[in-house]
């Protein structure tokens, strides 16, 4: 799918989440080690970008989100917070209208 976000977009988008990642995990109840094995990282990954000693890249982010965004709670926190929005449900084909 064509990707009409600009580089600046995703790096805010990115900084958003980073900064609202411990929020959503514990929301969805899970730990940093369960995410990063979800996801095909490392722990150790997952707790640089939480403590912003290292920046989230936009695969990174794509994962989280498309791993969040099928739980419906997370799911209406992540549209709530402008984390999740129509341009990101459309460059990562996200349904905002299912649960």
């Amino acid at each position: 799918m064509f990707d009409s976000m600009n580089d600046k977009r995703k790096q805010e988008l990115c900084k958003l989440l980073t900064q609202n990642l411990p929020t959503l995990r514990t929301k969805m109840g899970i730990s940093q080690n369960e995410l990063a094995n979800r996801l095909g990282y490392s722990r150790q990954t997952i707790s640089a970008i939480e403590s912003m000693k290292r920046d989230m890249k936009w695969n990174a982010f794509s994962a989280i989100i498309l791993f969040f965004s099928k739980d419906k709670e997370v799911k209406r926190i992540m549209l709530v917070m402008n984390i999740l929005d129509k341009d990101v449900s459309e460059t990562l084909n996200i349904d905002l209208n299912s649960d």
